[in-house]
């Protein structure tokens, strides 16, 4: 047989079963180390945490750049922020610091640790006199009132954490 016939039919012949298995198995060990090493998908106690956080933070950073105080109305089912201004509660509107409700399918708890605030007395209804009725202050020292908060769903709890100087702590995702 000729030699040139022989080597044309041995590449023509493609690839092997054995070759074609190496391929799928290398293939299949790079998509398992890609997939474990992925981050967890954020589920939306996390996600809410995190917003809420970012809002926070955006007020205590405000009260001190504009030198007043800001306070933050908390409710089991959203929160909205005011501007101490000419003897009274002014509300902010303008981004980030608009109205904010919680998602229906996040059950959020509120904790304010101070003794002072837990002797306060309690309105029935804040909006009775029409007046706000903020529980979170951001003072332009950056001093804030100290606060905790859990958002819980079904498969997770984020919480948040506030101290009297400022600093903000979490969200710290775990088990409800």
């Amino acid at each position: 047989m000729d030699p040139k016939l022989e080597h044309k039919r041995r590449s023509a012949r493609g690839l092997t079963l054995i070759e074609l298995l190496v391929v799928m198995l290398i293939i299949a060990l790079t998509s398992s180390v890609i997939v474990l090493n992925l981050p967890p998908p954020a589920g939306e106690a996390r996600t809410e945490a995190e917003r809420f956080a970012v809002r926070l933070t955006a007020a205590s950073e405000q009260a001190i750049m504009s030198g007043s105080v800001i306070a933050l109305e908390l409710e089991p089912f959203g929160y909205r922020f005011y501007r101490y201004d000419r003897g009274g509660w002014r509300d902010l509107a303008e981004t980030p610091f608009s109205q904010g409700r919680f998602p229906a399918d996040v059950a959020v708890a509120f904790e304010l640790p101070e003794p002072a605030r837990r002797n306060e007395e309690r309105r029935a209804d804040p909006r009775d006199d029409g007046a706000p009725a903020p529980n979170v202050f951001f003072l332009p020292t950056g001093e804030t009132t100290a606060l905790s908060v859990s958002f819980t769903t079904r498969r997770e709890q984020a919480t948040l954490s506030l101290d009297n100087a400022g600093a903000l702590k979490g969200p710290h995702v775990g088990r409800p």
